[in-house]
Order: structure tokens, then sequence, then C-alpha cells
């Protein structure tokens, strides 16, 4: 007969193995890695690649040896470094570098934390330091029943508003503060939500469990063709 000790050390292996089951799933059905590899798609050819609020290094971590990643959390530029990445402390709306140096410029789902004016400071910063003729990709979330769960979000911005706010650079009747120079669409790619989204919140492990149901749907393309919760927009600078 098992003891009550045995039991709950049998528990505490069996919640961990489902744990790393799920972390597992996860990352198979990750939507931040396909758009990751999309976005390389688009920045691959060039020779240095900024990634603004870089995070753990993830995306630098495809092409170290060609990309420069900065953040303003001091945890995660350590956590780069410990990795053997080039990281560097900095603020996305003031970024410590000249005009026009690198071929390409990333960022992704940093932008819903900013308010309408700090979005454009951020939008005309990735602008300035790439040089003309460079790629600009951003990855933004938008949807307003689910981009809420995050605690750190400010205001989603759907592809509309990038739309209007580079429309807004040429058109004088449009221009209200919010137009941004400099740039032209070249390609924009939507993030489907999973056919069914699951949401259980009755408690932590509810949750966690959702977010497996959710990533499996996803890795295995169960996918609302119809709508999209998120999108990964290509920009390119014009020359001036």
């Amino acid at each position: 007969m098992l003891s009550v000790k045995a039991l709950r050390s049998s528990d505490y292996f069996s919640l961990e193995k489902f744990a790393g089951l799920g972390r597992s799933l996860n990352n198979w059905g990750s939507r931040v890695m396909d758009e990751e590899k999309l976005s390389w798609r688009y920045l691959e050819s060039g020779s240095n690649i900024l990634d603004v609020a870089c995070g753990i290094g993830n995306f630098i971590g495809v092409h170290p040896d060609k990309t420069l990643g900065i953040d303003i959390n001091e945890e995660s530029i350590a956590h780069c470094r410990a990795r053997g990445y080039d990281a560097r402390l900095g603020n996305a709306l003031d970024l410590p570098f000249a005009d026009n140096v690198f071929d390409g410029v990333h960022s992704a789902h940093v932008m819903h934390a900013f308010g309408s004016q700090q979005a454009i400071r951020y939008l005309s910063e990735l602008t300035r330091v790439a040089r003309p003729g460079g790629t600009i990709v951003i990855s933004n979330l938008c949807d307003p029943e689910s981009i809420f769960g995050y605690p750190e979000v400010s205001r989603p911005y759907p592809p509309e508003a990038l739309f209007r706010m580079i429309h807004a650079s040429t058109s004088p009747k449009s221009r209200v503060g919010t137009e941004i120079t400099g740039v032209k669409l070249h390609a924009i790619h939507f993030r489907r939500p999973p056919l069914v989204r699951f949401r259980f919140v009755g408690s932590e492990r509810m949750w966690h469990a959702a977010t497996v149901l959710n990533s499996l749907q996803y890795g295995c393309h169960l996918r609302k063709a119809w709508a999209f919760e998120g999108y990964t927009i290509v920009l390119k600078k014009m020359a001036s």
C-alpha cells in the first residue's frame, strides 16, 4: 500500500509532467513563433537588423550574428546577454541610434502598450533608424475581445489605424497629428483566431488548460479564416 507521502509525491510528478506537456503544446502551436518566421522572410536579406522590445531574445536567436536587440527591461537584457546575444538597454520611444542605420527593423507586441501619441512616436522612431529602402516589420494584437487580457495594454491598434496614419502623410485633409511620414505599405499578414476560443477563468490552472487547447487548435490549423486577432505589417522606408 502506498503511503500518503508517496501519493503526494506521485501527484506532484504527474502535475509536473502535465505542465511540461502543456508547455510543449503551447510551443508547438505558438502564434509568436509563426510571426517571427514570417518576419524573417522579409528581413533575412539585410546585414544588420534591429529588434525593438526584444524581450528574452527569441527573435534575435534566429540570426544572432546580425541582429541587435533593445529593451527597456533590465532583466530581459541580462537574459539576452547570458545567451550570448547583442542586446542593449533602451527605450522604444527614444532609440539611441542615428538616422538611417539599419537594413531592417522588427518590433512585436509592444505598440498596444502605448497611447495614441506614444504610438506615433514609436512608429516614427522605427522609421527614423531604418535606412531608405529598408524594411520595417511590426506585429500587433488587436482583437478587442482578447487583447485586454494582457495587463499592459493601453489600447488596440487595428490595421485600419496604421493605414490612416500612413494615408494622413499624403492627404492634407487627414493631417490631425497622427501621420507617419516616409513609409509605404508593402505587405500584411493576419493572425487567425482558433476555431473555438476556449476561455476557462475559474482558476489559474483552468486558464492554462484553455491556453493549451487554443494552441492545439492553432497548431492543427483549426482557425477562423474569416476573422483575425492580430497581424504582421511590413512597411518600406521611402527615399527622402
